[in-house]
């Protein structure tokens, strides 16, 4: 049997006593449904403000261009072309942009709590963040080819790349943490029952 895995003391249970096999995998499922109410919640009221940004921000994407007044009138000068294709929706945007920064503030902090739990993190962060980041693209497609008719602005363009981001680096954290890191710890965890159950 590894030493490096700690075995807990005898537990009375019935009247039999056992000893129990503790792995860092046993420990991660225990500690995750350890883990404090309120944090449980803070990770779901940070993926809903960061869902919330997401669908914020399509809101913010100029549709100034399709007016024909405002055409006519901004469209006859230099400065006024600039801000055709500049104007977005200030509040909106500033929203949006403040929703971003708390959800991304509350699971780094969660993430740094929780670094060594990948049950949870799993659970809890990377796989909603995920869903959450892709339900996000596909608004922004959503808003470009209807609200929009396919126009491309600025804004929309950085929501997209932003969004892929989002996408393509949550789905790299479920990837290492799920098929990685935690793969690594449930094999440790099979390797070490067996040779505990081969000793008995």
């Amino acid at each position: 049997m590894d030493p490096n895995i700690p075995v807990a003391p005898a537990l009375q249970s019935n009247r039999i006593s056992h000893n129990i096999f503790v792995t860092r995998y046993v420990r991660m499922v225990v500690e995750s449904d350890q883990i404090p109410w309120k944090h449980n919640v803070l990770a779901s009221a940070a993926h809903w403000v960061l869902l919330a940004g997401y669908l914020v921000i399509p809101g913010t994407f100029t549709s100034l261009q399709k007016s024909d007044s405002l055409n006519g009138t901004l469209g006859s000068s230099e400065a006024g072309e600039v801000i055709l294709k500049t104007i977005q929706n200030p509040p909106l945007l500033a929203m949006a942009c403040v929703l971003f920064l708390l959800g991304s503030m509350a699971m780094g902090w969660l993430f740094w709590k929780y670094r060594d739990n990948y049950i949870w993190l799993l659970n809890r962060l990377f796989l909603p963040t995920l869903l959450n980041a892709l339900a996000g693209l596909l608004t922004t497609f959503i808003n470009i080819y209807t609200a929009h008719h396919g126009d491309w602005s600025i804004m929309a363009l950085l929501t997209v790349i932003a969004s892929g981001l989002s996408v393509a680096s949550s789905s790299g954290l479920v990837i290492i943490y799920k098929f990685r890191k935690l793969e690594k710890v449930k094999q440790e965890h099979w390797q070490a029952t067996s040779v505990r159950n081969r000793g008995l």
